[in-house]
């Protein structure tokens, strides 16, 4: 963002609010639009106490509705979690009809900050939606940090997939171009390339994207965003690319970076392991010796993996080397399991930001170096309590997703019986008597699956779950050219009319979810049947549809069909 903006745009924000509040509001308005220009301009610590120390009882609907806005913002981005969301729903609620399109935004966006932190990752998805969905004219700055949000929100969570992951940094990335935003730039770049070194075919963009990563970084003296996308692209030469001699420069340039501002111990291991695949085992374990303690169980992951290499090439004990990778292996499964992986990737950046923080003011003070290393501990402290909650607020909501998913098989299996028994009174047909074998099978694997559900413990049925995602009678072409006869059939060829309104636009995988959806299948079945990974997929085709279509949700159009 240009030094132009960050100037004018708090002075024009404050005046505004100025002259648009109430007499008696004015001078608290006037004092939340410079918290406001603090907290978009990277001066969020400063602005958390300001805003904790305001008293709130005599404020107005308008006043509370911008200080929950702001109070959530500022909470998000200095990491203090929120324990509700009642507060941000009512100030959503208010710029909803208050006009100010701006405002909207930004609650909008805050509420899906306070979402996240609540673990309601479908409703945090779906604020940054409606945000990213407002005109680019509003604040072109916060559309493209909600697409960011949503970003990373697919890449990281269990909601979605990284296409559409790809999507949203895509779609932010020119944005932040044109601001002149280059740290929100090469978080986009950084993210781009970390998601196509996932695909075989995209790995020569991947790289690109990563050096004009590791470029941008440099052009900003961001000596962490340095080590960080050469740390990166050093791995996907060593994993994926199998250039170890890349890997090993990238890995060098890397632990390069002055080790009291960054203190990375996996960036040794993976060092060490290209010294390794090169054929030299004394260079790896030199580097080895050299490396920090691991600190978190990724650190531990790599650690095992490369001891379990150097075991079995340089020390020729086969022994020992199958333990440390069994070793690595417990602890990625108990990450996984879990879901903790996810949630370890925040608090490590946030700690290892504020460790090389607290390293930097020790090397000019001892005595001050003492009392951050208290602070430091403290902190350690904190982080450990925070995961412990993390973990605890996440089984609940396994526990919780389970229950739905329970509820929501037994809707799914009535409108599978209501489906076949309707086939019997249609005339009987070869397609009719596939479609009736096909959901016949289906009605038997939802069965099966409820079964399941209270045969075993939720971890054991989510993965059985998991496991019985393609059904079988689904992967006949046949299956969904006969059911969409059958739909137009049954429904006043809603199919047709779909296509027809859409203007041609509608893909045949679009149609085959619209012809489910008439037939009044629930989420599951659907996600089921069309082999998705998940229910946001689902919630994402919906809306796609519905734009298509424009209408608001696929209720507004296939209602008048049904009848």
């Amino acid at each position: 963002m240009s030094t132009t903006r960050n100037i004018i745009f708090p002075l024009i924000a404050a005046l505004a609010l100025m002259l648009a509040g109430c007499r008696h509001d004015s001078a608290t308005m006037h004092e939340l639009a410079l918290i406001d220009s603090m907290i978009y301009h990277q001066s969020e610590r400063e602005a958390l106490p300001l805003l904790q120390q305001m008293n709130t009882e005599q404020f107005s609907k308008g006043e509370r509705a911008y200080y929950d806005v702001l109070l959530s913002m500022a909470m998000y981005k200095n990491y203090v979690p929120c324990t509700s969301d009642s507060a941000i729903n009512e100030a959503v609620d208010y710029y909803k009809h208050s006009g100010n399109d701006l405002q909207y935004l930004k609650a909008l966006i805050a509420r899906g900050c306070v979402n996240e932190d609540l673990g309601n990752l479908e409703k945090a998805v779906d604020s940054y939606h409606h945000a990213e969905a407002l005109p680019l004219a509003t604040d072109s700055s916060m559309i493209a940090y909600a697409k960011l949000r949503l970003g990373s929100l697919y890449q990281s969570q269990v909601i979605g997939t990284n296409t559409i992951a790809l999507e949203k940094f895509k779609e932010a990335l020119p944005i932040y171009k044109a601001l002149g935003d280059k740290h929100y730039e090469q978080v986009c770049l950084s993210s781009i390339g970390g998601i196509y070194r996932l695909i075989d075919e995209k790995q020569d963009s991947a790289v690109i994207y990563m050096k004009e990563a590791i470029e941008l970084a440099r052009d900003m003296n961001d000596q962490y965003g340095v080590f960080a996308n050469r740390y990166i692209l050093s791995e996907f030469y060593l994993v994926k690319g199998q250039n170890y001699q890349q890997a090993k420069e990238l890995a060098l340039q890397a632990i390069s970076a002055d080790p009291a501002i960054i203190d990375h111990p996996r960036a040794h291991y993976r060092l060490a392991s290209s010294y390794l695949f090169l054929g030299k085992p004394d260079s790896a374990v030199y580097y080895l010796n050299r490396a920090p303690r691991a600190t978190t169980a990724k650190d531990s992951i790599v650690y095992f993996e490369l001891m379990s290499e150097l075991e079995h090439r340089y020390w020729k004990d086969e022994g020992k080397s199958k333990n440390y990778l069994q070793s690595a292996h417990a602890i990625a499964d108990s990450l996984t399991i879990s879901g903790l992986n996810d949630r370890l990737r925040g608090v490590e950046k946030k700690y290892d930001v504020q460790l090389a923080e607290l390293n930097q003011v020790k090397n000019e003070s001892r005595l001050r170096g003492a009392m951050l290393l208290a602070a430091l501990l403290a902190l350690a402290l904190l982080a450990a309590a925070f995961l412990v909650w993390r973990y605890r607020n996440q089984l609940k909501m396994r526990q919780h997703e389970v229950d739905m998913l329970k509820a929501d098989l037994d809707g799914s299996l009535a409108s599978l019986e209501q489906m076949h028994a309707r086939l019997n009174d249609v005339e009987t047909s070869p397609r009719n008597d596939e479609l009736k074998s096909a959901i016949a099978n289906q009605i038997q694997t939802v069965h099966q699956l409820l079964e399941w559900s209270y045969q075993y413990d939720e971890k054991t049925f989510t993965r059985k779950f998991n496991e019985m995602m393609t059904l079988r009678g689904a992967e006949n072409k046949s299956y969904w050219k006969n059911l969409q006869l059958l739909v137009n059939d049954l429904y006043n060829n809603v199919l047709v009319a779909a296509q027809e309104r859409s203007g041609g636009q509608l893909r045949d995988d679009e149609l085959n979810y619209l012809a489910l959806y008439c037939c009044g299948f629930s989420r599951t079945v659907i996600m089921v049947t069309m082999d998705y990974g998940n229910i946001g997929t689902v919630y994402n085709k919906r809306i796609q549809i519905a734009k298509k279509l424009n209408v608001n949700n696929l209720d507004d159009f296939v209602k008048g069909y049904l009848a």
